[in-house]
Protein backbone atom coordinates (compact mmCIF):
# COMPACT_ATOMS: atom_id res chain seq x y z
CA UNK A 1 0.00 0.00 0.00
CA UNK A 2 1.34 3.60 -0.56
CA UNK A 3 2.35 5.46 1.93
CA UNK A 4 0.66 8.33 2.91
CA UNK A 5 2.70 11.52 4.16
CA UNK A 6 0.91 13.37 7.19
CA UNK A 7 1.29 17.65 7.24
CA UNK A 8 -0.01 20.22 9.21
CA UNK A 9 -1.18 22.47 6.78
CA UNK A 10 -0.13 26.72 7.67
CA UNK A 11 -3.05 28.75 6.94
CA UNK A 12 -2.51 32.34 5.88
CA UNK A 13 -4.22 34.97 4.27
CA UNK A 14 -8.11 33.68 3.05
CA UNK A 15 -7.16 30.14 4.11
CA UNK A 16 -6.79 31.19 7.62
CA UNK A 17 -10.07 33.66 7.86
CA UNK A 18 -12.20 30.74 6.84
CA UNK A 19 -10.66 28.46 9.59
CA UNK A 20 -11.45 30.69 12.07
CA UNK A 21 -15.32 30.71 11.10
CA UNK A 22 -15.20 26.83 10.47
CA UNK A 23 -13.57 27.03 14.03
CA UNK A 24 -16.63 28.56 15.18
CA UNK A 25 -19.15 26.09 13.92
CA UNK A 26 -20.26 28.89 11.31
CA UNK A 27 -19.72 29.60 7.68
CA UNK A 28 -17.90 32.64 6.64
CA UNK A 29 -20.40 35.20 5.47
CA UNK A 30 -18.39 37.58 2.36
CA UNK A 31 -17.74 41.37 3.74
CA UNK A 32 -19.94 44.03 1.46
CA UNK A 33 -18.57 45.15 -1.50
CA UNK A 34 -16.91 48.90 -0.38
CA UNK A 35 -18.91 51.71 -1.47
CA UNK A 36 -18.79 53.58 -3.95
CA UNK A 37 -16.53 51.00 -5.92
CA UNK A 38 -12.94 52.57 -6.63
CA UNK A 39 -12.00 53.38 -10.38
CA UNK A 40 -9.00 53.04 -11.45
CA UNK A 41 -8.29 49.56 -10.52
CA UNK A 42 -8.47 46.84 -13.12
CA UNK A 43 -10.35 43.60 -10.92
CA UNK A 44 -10.30 42.20 -14.75
CA UNK A 45 -7.66 41.97 -17.67
CA UNK A 46 -9.87 44.68 -19.86
CA UNK A 47 -11.28 46.38 -16.79
CA UNK A 48 -9.75 50.07 -16.72
CA UNK A 49 -11.65 53.98 -15.57
CA UNK A 50 -13.73 55.10 -18.04
CA UNK A 51 -16.06 58.37 -17.94
CA UNK A 52 -19.43 59.29 -18.66
CA UNK A 53 -19.10 61.97 -21.78
CA UNK A 54 -21.71 63.77 -23.52
CA UNK A 55 -24.31 66.35 -21.64
CA UNK A 56 -27.39 63.62 -20.84
CA UNK A 57 -27.66 60.54 -19.04
CA UNK A 58 -25.92 57.42 -19.56
CA UNK A 59 -28.47 54.25 -19.98
CA UNK A 60 -26.72 51.05 -18.46
CA UNK A 61 -28.77 48.17 -19.74
CA UNK A 62 -28.83 44.60 -18.29
CA UNK A 63 -27.12 43.13 -21.24
CA UNK A 64 -25.95 44.48 -24.68
CA UNK A 65 -28.40 45.80 -26.39
CA UNK A 66 -31.60 48.09 -26.94
CA UNK A 67 -33.83 44.87 -26.20
CA UNK A 68 -32.72 45.01 -22.60
CA UNK A 69 -34.13 46.95 -19.89
CA UNK A 70 -32.23 50.02 -17.85
CA UNK A 71 -30.86 49.28 -14.83
CA UNK A 72 -29.87 52.48 -14.12
CA UNK A 73 -28.92 56.06 -15.64
CA UNK A 74 -25.45 57.54 -14.89
CA UNK A 75 -24.89 61.46 -15.61
CA UNK A 76 -22.35 62.79 -17.66
CA UNK A 77 -19.21 62.81 -15.27
CA UNK A 78 -19.82 59.33 -13.14
CA UNK A 79 -16.88 57.21 -13.34
CA UNK A 80 -17.25 53.69 -13.71
CA UNK A 81 -15.28 50.46 -14.77
CA UNK A 82 -15.50 49.12 -17.83
CA UNK A 83 -14.17 46.00 -19.62
CA UNK A 84 -13.07 46.46 -23.37
CA UNK A 85 -11.98 42.94 -23.54
CA UNK A 86 -15.56 41.60 -23.24
CA UNK A 87 -17.06 44.34 -26.01
CA UNK A 88 -20.02 42.99 -27.74
CA UNK A 89 -21.53 44.01 -30.94
CA UNK A 90 -25.57 44.37 -31.19
CA UNK A 91 -28.15 46.84 -32.50
CA UNK A 92 -25.22 48.94 -34.34
CA UNK A 93 -23.68 49.41 -31.43
CA UNK A 94 -20.05 48.00 -29.48
CA UNK A 95 -21.38 47.31 -25.88
CA UNK A 96 -18.98 46.32 -23.10
CA UNK A 97 -19.55 45.51 -19.21
CA UNK A 98 -19.25 48.25 -16.89
CA UNK A 99 -19.29 48.32 -12.78
CA UNK A 100 -20.41 51.30 -10.95
CA UNK A 101 -21.04 52.04 -7.44
CA UNK A 102 -24.70 50.33 -7.14
CA UNK A 103 -24.96 47.68 -10.03
CA UNK A 104 -23.37 46.51 -12.78
CA UNK A 105 -24.67 46.14 -16.70
CA UNK A 106 -24.05 46.69 -19.84
CA UNK A 107 -22.82 50.48 -21.53
CA UNK A 108 -22.40 51.31 -25.32
CA UNK A 109 -18.70 52.60 -26.05
CA UNK A 110 -19.01 55.93 -27.95
CA UNK A 111 -20.62 57.58 -24.44
CA UNK A 112 -17.60 56.31 -22.57
CA UNK A 113 -14.25 58.82 -22.37
CA UNK A 114 -10.85 57.81 -20.79
CA UNK A 115 -10.74 58.71 -16.94
CA UNK A 116 -9.06 62.57 -16.63
CA UNK A 117 -7.83 60.86 -13.20
CA UNK A 118 -8.20 57.93 -11.16
CA UNK A 119 -8.18 57.94 -7.51
CA UNK A 120 -5.89 55.67 -5.80
CA UNK A 121 -6.55 52.11 -5.30
CA UNK A 122 -7.92 50.31 -2.48
CA UNK A 123 -6.31 47.49 -0.56
CA UNK A 124 -7.23 44.34 -1.94
CA UNK A 125 -9.45 43.35 0.76
CA UNK A 126 -11.72 45.72 0.00
CA UNK A 127 -11.81 45.50 -3.73
CA UNK A 128 -11.58 41.87 -3.98
CA UNK A 129 -13.38 40.70 -7.04
CA UNK A 130 -17.08 39.11 -5.11
CA UNK A 131 -19.13 37.64 -8.20
CA UNK A 132 -22.24 37.94 -6.13
CA UNK A 133 -22.23 41.94 -6.69
CA UNK A 134 -23.22 40.99 -9.99
CA UNK A 135 -26.08 38.91 -8.73
CA UNK A 136 -29.78 40.59 -7.65
CA UNK A 137 -31.01 37.58 -5.62
CA UNK A 138 -34.82 37.00 -7.19
CA UNK A 139 -34.51 33.48 -7.23
CA UNK A 140 -33.33 33.11 -10.89
CA UNK A 141 -29.91 33.43 -13.09
CA UNK A 142 -30.29 35.59 -16.19
CA UNK A 143 -27.30 35.44 -18.62
CA UNK A 144 -25.27 38.32 -16.92
CA UNK A 145 -25.38 36.64 -13.78
CA UNK A 146 -24.05 33.13 -15.03
CA UNK A 147 -21.47 35.14 -16.71
CA UNK A 148 -20.64 36.47 -13.39
CA UNK A 149 -20.42 33.07 -11.45
CA UNK A 150 -18.14 31.17 -14.41
CA UNK A 151 -15.33 33.48 -13.49
CA UNK A 152 -14.83 31.92 -10.51
CA UNK A 153 -14.89 28.37 -12.05
CA UNK A 154 -11.79 26.79 -13.18
CA UNK A 155 -10.71 23.99 -15.23
CA UNK A 156 -8.08 21.37 -13.68
CA UNK A 157 -5.56 19.84 -15.03
CA UNK A 158 -2.75 16.99 -13.59
CA UNK A 159 0.73 17.53 -14.45
CA UNK A 160 2.45 14.65 -14.11
CA UNK A 161 6.45 14.76 -15.39
CA UNK A 162 5.65 16.70 -18.72
CA UNK A 163 2.15 14.73 -19.47
CA UNK A 164 -0.78 17.70 -18.86
CA UNK A 165 -4.52 16.34 -19.00
CA UNK A 166 -7.55 17.86 -17.94
CA UNK A 167 -9.37 16.17 -15.06
CA UNK A 168 -12.22 18.09 -13.89
CA UNK A 169 -13.38 21.57 -12.24
CA UNK A 170 -12.74 23.59 -9.48
CA UNK A 171 -14.05 26.46 -7.48
CA UNK A 172 -12.42 29.83 -6.15
CA UNK A 173 -13.23 30.29 -3.17
CA UNK A 174 -11.23 33.34 -1.83
CA UNK A 175 -9.55 36.23 -3.93
CA UNK A 176 -5.69 34.66 -3.12
CA UNK A 177 -6.88 31.78 -5.54
CA UNK A 178 -8.14 28.74 -2.68
CA UNK A 179 -9.61 26.41 -4.74
CA UNK A 180 -12.17 23.42 -3.66
CA UNK A 181 -12.64 20.94 -6.39
CA UNK A 182 -13.22 16.60 -5.59
CA UNK A 183 -10.26 14.57 -3.91
CA UNK A 184 -10.26 12.12 -6.93
CA UNK A 185 -9.95 14.95 -9.38
CA UNK A 186 -6.53 15.88 -8.06
CA UNK A 187 -5.26 13.02 -6.37
CA UNK A 188 -1.44 11.59 -8.16
CA UNK A 189 -0.71 14.80 -9.30
CA UNK A 190 2.66 16.47 -9.23
CA UNK A 191 1.24 19.87 -9.31
CA UNK A 192 -2.33 21.07 -10.67
CA UNK A 193 -2.47 23.40 -13.62
CA UNK A 194 -5.17 26.07 -13.35
CA UNK A 195 -7.32 27.14 -16.57
CA UNK A 196 -8.85 30.42 -16.05
CA UNK A 197 -11.87 31.78 -18.21
CA UNK A 198 -12.53 35.13 -19.40
CA UNK A 199 -14.84 35.18 -21.76
CA UNK A 200 -17.85 32.24 -21.31
CA UNK A 201 -17.85 31.46 -24.42
CA UNK A 202 -14.30 30.63 -25.16
CA UNK A 203 -12.24 28.13 -23.59
CA UNK A 204 -10.85 28.69 -20.57
CA UNK A 205 -6.44 29.95 -20.75
CA UNK A 206 -4.29 28.09 -18.19
CA UNK A 207 -2.09 30.52 -16.04
CA UNK A 208 -1.29 29.35 -13.04
CA UNK A 209 -0.14 26.23 -11.06
CA UNK A 210 -1.21 25.03 -8.06
CA UNK A 211 -0.51 22.28 -5.12
CA UNK A 212 -3.31 20.17 -3.13
CA UNK A 213 -2.80 21.33 0.69
CA UNK A 214 -4.74 19.72 1.75
CA UNK A 215 -7.22 16.50 1.02
CA UNK A 216 -9.79 14.20 2.35
CA UNK A 217 -10.95 11.46 0.40
CA UNK A 218 -13.64 10.02 2.50
CA UNK A 219 -15.27 13.43 1.96
CA UNK A 220 -13.66 13.11 -2.09
CA UNK A 221 -12.64 16.80 -1.66
CA UNK A 222 -9.27 18.63 -1.66
CA UNK A 223 -7.77 21.98 -1.28
CA UNK A 224 -5.47 23.87 -3.66
CA UNK A 225 -3.54 26.97 -3.40
CA UNK A 226 -2.09 28.38 -6.32
CA UNK A 227 1.87 28.64 -6.33
CA UNK A 228 3.15 30.31 -9.55
CA UNK A 229 2.15 31.33 -12.84
CA UNK A 230 2.51 28.70 -15.94
CA UNK A 231 5.59 29.13 -16.24
CA UNK A 232 6.27 28.36 -12.99
CA UNK A 233 7.17 31.58 -11.57
CA UNK A 234 6.10 32.31 -8.08
CA UNK A 235 2.72 34.63 -7.31
CA UNK A 236 2.22 36.19 -4.27
CA UNK A 237 -1.41 35.30 -3.30
CA UNK A 238 -2.69 38.28 -1.47
CA UNK A 239 -1.74 40.54 -4.94
CA UNK A 240 -4.25 38.00 -7.59
CA UNK A 241 -7.71 39.21 -6.77
CA UNK A 242 -9.22 36.34 -8.30
CA UNK A 243 -13.11 36.46 -8.94
CA UNK A 244 -14.04 33.99 -6.53
CA UNK A 245 -17.67 32.96 -4.37
CA UNK A 246 -17.64 31.80 -1.17
CA UNK A 247 -19.49 28.69 0.51
CA UNK A 248 -21.56 30.88 2.97
CA UNK A 249 -24.82 28.10 2.52
CA UNK A 250 -25.55 26.58 5.36
CA UNK A 251 -26.04 22.54 4.51
CA UNK A 252 -29.31 22.84 6.27
CA UNK A 253 -30.60 25.42 4.34
CA UNK A 254 -31.20 23.71 0.87
CA UNK A 255 -34.01 21.80 0.20
CA UNK A 256 -36.19 19.03 -2.28
CA UNK A 257 -37.53 21.24 -5.13
CA UNK A 258 -34.69 24.12 -5.40
CA UNK A 259 -33.16 25.18 -7.90
CA UNK A 260 -29.92 24.46 -9.02
CA UNK A 261 -27.22 25.79 -11.43
CA UNK A 262 -24.22 23.06 -12.46
CA UNK A 263 -20.87 25.12 -13.42
CA UNK A 264 -18.37 22.83 -15.05
CA UNK A 265 -16.02 21.52 -17.75
CA UNK A 266 -18.32 18.12 -17.98
CA UNK A 267 -15.79 17.51 -21.63
CA UNK A 268 -12.45 17.38 -20.36
CA UNK A 269 -11.17 17.85 -23.14
CA UNK A 270 -13.16 20.44 -25.23
CA UNK A 271 -12.76 23.04 -22.21
CA UNK A 272 -15.95 25.02 -22.94
CA UNK A 273 -17.86 26.22 -19.85
CA UNK A 274 -21.22 24.13 -19.18
CA UNK A 275 -24.03 25.01 -17.49
CA UNK A 276 -27.09 22.97 -17.03
CA UNK A 277 -29.83 23.25 -14.69
CA UNK A 278 -32.23 21.43 -12.58
CA UNK A 279 -33.75 20.96 -8.68
CA UNK A 280 -32.41 19.00 -5.94
CA UNK A 281 -34.57 15.95 -5.80
CA UNK A 282 -33.31 14.66 -2.26
CA UNK A 283 -31.84 16.22 1.12
CA UNK A 284 -30.03 12.92 2.87
CA UNK A 285 -28.86 13.58 6.42
CA UNK A 286 -25.62 11.46 7.78
CA UNK A 287 -23.30 12.10 10.41
CA UNK A 288 -20.37 14.18 9.87
CA UNK A 289 -18.22 16.02 12.45
CA UNK A 290 -19.95 14.91 15.53
CA UNK A 291 -23.62 16.03 14.39
CA UNK A 292 -26.47 14.80 12.17
CA UNK A 293 -26.69 17.11 9.04
CA UNK A 294 -27.24 17.06 4.77
CA UNK A 295 -24.25 15.17 3.52
CA UNK A 296 -26.10 15.10 -0.14
CA UNK A 297 -27.93 16.52 -2.48
CA UNK A 298 -29.40 14.83 -5.04
CA UNK A 299 -30.25 16.09 -8.10
CA UNK A 300 -31.82 15.68 -11.59
CA UNK A 301 -29.16 18.24 -13.73
CA UNK A 302 -26.99 16.63 -15.85
CA UNK A 303 -23.69 16.10 -14.87
CA UNK A 304 -20.55 14.21 -16.63
CA UNK A 305 -17.54 13.01 -15.43
CA UNK A 306 -15.46 16.41 -15.67
CA UNK A 307 -18.00 18.30 -13.05
CA UNK A 308 -16.74 16.31 -10.70
CA UNK A 309 -15.35 19.14 -8.40
CA UNK A 310 -17.10 21.91 -10.38
CA UNK A 311 -19.87 24.51 -8.51
CA UNK A 312 -23.29 24.25 -8.16
CA UNK A 313 -25.33 27.34 -7.09
CA UNK A 314 -28.92 27.80 -6.39
CA UNK A 315 -31.33 30.29 -7.86
CA UNK A 316 -29.87 33.05 -5.56
CA UNK A 317 -26.33 32.52 -7.02
CA UNK A 318 -25.25 30.76 -3.79
CA UNK A 319 -22.49 28.57 -3.86
CA UNK A 320 -24.29 25.50 -2.29
CA UNK A 321 -22.29 22.07 -3.24
CA UNK A 322 -19.93 20.20 -5.33
CA UNK A 323 -20.65 18.15 -7.96
CA UNK A 324 -19.24 14.57 -7.03
CA UNK A 325 -21.10 11.90 -8.97
CA UNK A 326 -23.54 10.57 -11.56
CA UNK A 327 -25.67 7.59 -9.79
CA UNK A 328 -26.82 5.02 -11.90
CA UNK A 329 -30.76 3.25 -10.09
CA UNK A 330 -29.85 -0.31 -11.21
CA UNK A 331 -33.46 -1.64 -12.53
CA UNK A 332 -34.42 2.08 -14.32
CA UNK A 333 -31.36 3.05 -15.47
CA UNK A 334 -32.60 6.87 -14.15
CA UNK A 335 -29.53 9.27 -13.55
CA UNK A 336 -29.05 11.45 -10.82
CA UNK A 337 -26.11 13.68 -9.80
CA UNK A 338 -24.45 14.03 -6.13
CA UNK A 339 -23.55 16.80 -4.62
CA UNK A 340 -21.43 17.46 -1.57
CA UNK A 341 -23.04 20.08 0.50
CA UNK A 342 -20.01 23.08 0.27
CA UNK A 343 -20.58 23.42 4.02
CA UNK A 344 -19.67 19.59 4.67
CA UNK A 345 -17.15 19.37 2.19
CA UNK A 346 -14.88 22.62 3.40
CA UNK A 347 -15.46 21.84 7.11
CA UNK A 348 -13.48 18.41 6.23
CA UNK A 349 -10.67 20.22 4.21
CA UNK A 350 -10.26 22.85 7.34
CA UNK A 351 -10.28 20.22 9.73
CA UNK A 352 -6.63 20.52 11.39
CA UNK A 353 -6.74 17.39 13.12
CA UNK A 354 -6.41 15.22 9.97
CA UNK A 355 -5.14 17.55 7.06
CA UNK A 356 -3.07 15.52 4.67
CA UNK A 357 -1.45 15.19 1.45
CA UNK A 358 -0.90 11.92 -0.05
CA UNK A 359 3.12 11.25 -0.56
CA UNK A 360 3.88 11.03 -4.43
CA UNK A 361 4.46 7.96 -5.49
CA UNK A 362 5.09 6.51 -9.00
CA UNK A 363 6.51 9.22 -10.36
CA UNK A 364 7.96 7.95 -13.23
CA UNK A 365 4.57 5.95 -13.63
CA UNK A 366 1.20 8.02 -14.91
CA UNK A 367 -2.41 6.42 -15.52
CA UNK A 368 -4.98 8.44 -17.87
CA UNK A 369 -8.50 7.58 -17.52
CA UNK A 370 -10.69 7.50 -20.14
CA UNK A 371 -13.94 6.26 -18.94
CA UNK A 372 -15.60 3.69 -17.03
CA UNK A 373 -19.04 2.62 -17.85
CA UNK A 374 -20.75 -0.31 -15.93
CA UNK A 375 -23.30 -3.09 -17.56
CA UNK A 376 -26.33 -3.51 -14.82
CA UNK A 377 -27.80 -6.93 -15.13
CA UNK A 378 -24.64 -8.61 -16.80
CA UNK A 379 -24.57 -12.74 -16.31
CA UNK A 380 -21.62 -14.26 -16.23
CA UNK A 381 -21.19 -18.39 -15.40
CA UNK A 382 -24.92 -18.19 -14.85
CA UNK A 383 -25.26 -15.45 -12.30
CA UNK A 384 -26.67 -11.77 -13.10
CA UNK A 385 -24.54 -9.27 -11.32
CA UNK A 386 -22.34 -5.79 -12.52
CA UNK A 387 -19.72 -5.76 -15.58
CA UNK A 388 -17.56 -3.07 -15.23
CA UNK A 389 -15.71 -2.02 -18.43
CA UNK A 390 -12.56 0.70 -17.46
CA UNK A 391 -10.48 2.53 -20.50
CA UNK A 392 -7.76 3.64 -19.47
CA UNK A 393 -3.67 4.60 -19.95
CA UNK A 394 -0.67 3.48 -18.55
CA UNK A 395 2.43 5.42 -18.94
CA UNK A 396 5.86 4.04 -17.38
CA UNK A 397 5.16 0.82 -16.17
CA UNK A 398 6.54 -1.66 -18.95
CA UNK A 399 6.46 -5.20 -18.19
CA UNK A 400 5.54 -4.22 -14.22
CA UNK A 401 2.60 -6.08 -12.95
CA UNK A 402 -0.19 -4.46 -11.59
CA UNK A 403 -3.83 -4.93 -10.85
CA UNK A 404 -7.24 -3.35 -11.54
CA UNK A 405 -9.18 -3.42 -8.44
CA UNK A 406 -13.21 -2.51 -8.35
CA UNK A 407 -13.56 -2.09 -4.15
CA UNK A 408 -16.99 -1.76 -2.79
CA UNK A 409 -18.23 0.59 -0.35
CA UNK A 410 -21.42 1.39 1.55
CA UNK A 411 -22.35 5.16 0.40
CA UNK A 412 -22.29 6.97 3.49
CA UNK A 413 -19.90 9.35 5.00
CA UNK A 414 -17.41 7.12 6.46
CA UNK A 415 -17.27 5.44 3.07
CA UNK A 416 -17.75 2.31 4.93
CA UNK A 417 -16.51 -1.10 3.43
CA UNK A 418 -18.76 -3.57 2.19
CA UNK A 419 -17.98 -6.76 4.37
CA UNK A 420 -18.74 -10.20 3.30
CA UNK A 421 -17.34 -13.14 4.72
CA UNK A 422 -18.98 -15.75 2.74
CA UNK A 423 -18.33 -13.80 -0.53
CA UNK A 424 -16.63 -16.75 -2.59
CA UNK A 425 -12.69 -16.18 -2.19
CA UNK A 426 -12.25 -14.15 -5.20
CA UNK A 427 -14.67 -11.66 -4.75
CA UNK A 428 -13.05 -10.42 -0.86
CA UNK A 429 -10.03 -9.97 0.81
CA UNK A 430 -8.32 -10.77 3.84
CA UNK A 431 -10.72 -8.52 5.66
CA UNK A 432 -13.88 -9.89 3.87
CA UNK A 433 -14.07 -6.78 2.33
CA UNK A 434 -15.80 -7.14 -0.99
CA UNK A 435 -13.70 -6.53 -4.46
CA UNK A 436 -13.37 -8.01 -8.04
CA UNK A 437 -9.83 -7.90 -9.93
CA UNK A 438 -8.21 -8.45 -12.74
CA UNK A 439 -4.66 -8.92 -13.53
CA UNK A 440 -2.59 -6.78 -16.22
CA UNK A 441 0.95 -6.30 -17.16
CA UNK A 442 1.58 -3.72 -19.17
CA UNK A 443 3.60 -4.01 -22.30
CA UNK A 444 4.98 -0.83 -23.45
CA UNK A 445 6.14 2.50 -22.16
CA UNK A 446 2.53 3.52 -22.90
CA UNK A 447 0.00 0.96 -23.12
CA UNK A 448 -3.78 1.71 -23.94
CA UNK A 449 -6.46 -0.85 -22.50
CA UNK A 450 -9.56 -0.11 -24.77
CA UNK A 451 -11.99 -2.17 -22.70
CA UNK A 452 -10.34 -4.15 -19.78
CA UNK A 453 -13.92 -6.00 -17.94
CA UNK A 454 -14.26 -6.71 -13.90
CA UNK A 455 -17.08 -8.54 -13.37
CA UNK A 456 -18.89 -9.36 -9.86
CA UNK A 457 -22.69 -11.31 -8.77
CA UNK A 458 -25.07 -9.27 -7.17
CA UNK A 459 -24.56 -12.77 -4.62
CA UNK A 460 -21.53 -11.38 -3.27
CA UNK A 461 -22.79 -8.36 -1.82
CA UNK A 462 -24.49 -10.68 0.68
CA UNK A 463 -27.36 -8.61 1.57
CA UNK A 464 -30.28 -10.96 2.12
CA UNK A 465 -33.04 -8.01 3.23
CA UNK A 466 -35.34 -6.06 0.45
CA UNK A 467 -34.57 -2.86 0.38
CA UNK A 468 -32.31 -0.06 -1.62
CA UNK A 469 -28.64 -0.29 -1.12
CA UNK A 470 -26.88 2.50 -2.24
CA UNK A 471 -22.83 1.98 -3.04
CA UNK A 472 -19.88 3.10 -3.91
CA UNK A 473 -17.31 1.57 -6.16
CA UNK A 474 -13.47 2.49 -6.17
CA UNK A 475 -11.45 1.90 -8.94
CA UNK A 476 -7.92 1.75 -8.76
CA UNK A 477 -5.02 0.38 -10.32
CA UNK A 478 -2.07 -0.90 -7.97
CA UNK A 479 1.40 -2.36 -9.30
CA UNK A 480 2.11 -5.89 -7.69
CA UNK A 481 4.96 -4.98 -5.48
CA UNK A 482 3.06 -1.72 -4.10
CA UNK A 483 5.66 0.80 -5.31
CA UNK A 484 2.85 2.53 -6.79
CA UNK A 485 -1.26 3.22 -7.04
CA UNK A 486 -3.70 4.95 -8.70
CA UNK A 487 -7.24 5.63 -8.24
CA UNK A 488 -8.85 6.22 -11.71
CA UNK A 489 -12.56 6.62 -10.68
CA UNK A 490 -15.56 6.65 -8.04
CA UNK A 491 -19.10 4.79 -9.45
CA UNK A 492 -22.02 5.26 -7.08
CA UNK A 493 -24.91 2.52 -8.00
CA UNK A 494 -28.21 2.16 -5.72
CA UNK A 495 -28.57 -1.89 -5.80
CA UNK A 496 -32.04 -2.74 -5.22
CA UNK A 497 -33.20 -6.08 -4.07
CA UNK A 498 -37.10 -7.09 -3.80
Amino acid sequence: MARRLTRWVILTGGLAALATSLALGVMPVAAAPAAPIPVGYAQASGERCAEVNGQVGLNVRSGPGVAYGVVQTLQPGTQLQADYDRFQEADGYQWVPVRFSGGTGWAITPRLSPCAASPTPVPSSANSALVLTSVNHDGTLDHNEIGAIARSVVLLANVQGKRVYATGTGTITTPDGMIVTNAHVVEGADQIAIGVLDNINDPPEYRYLGKTISIDTNIDVALIAIQSDIDGRPVNAANLHLPYIPATMPADDVFRGDTVYIFGYPGIGDDYLVVTTGGIVSVENGDAFGERMPVWYRTDAELAPGNSGGLAVNGNGDFIGIPTFVQTEQETGARLGGIRPAQVALRAVMNESQPSIPEPVGQAVAVELNRVTLDHGAVVGGQPGIRLHVAFVIIGAQDQPATLFAHFYRDDVPTTPLINPDAPGQYRDKQDAVLTSASILPCCAETTYDDLPLFIPYAAFGFTQPGTYPLKILVEVISDDQAWRYTLSWEFISYILR
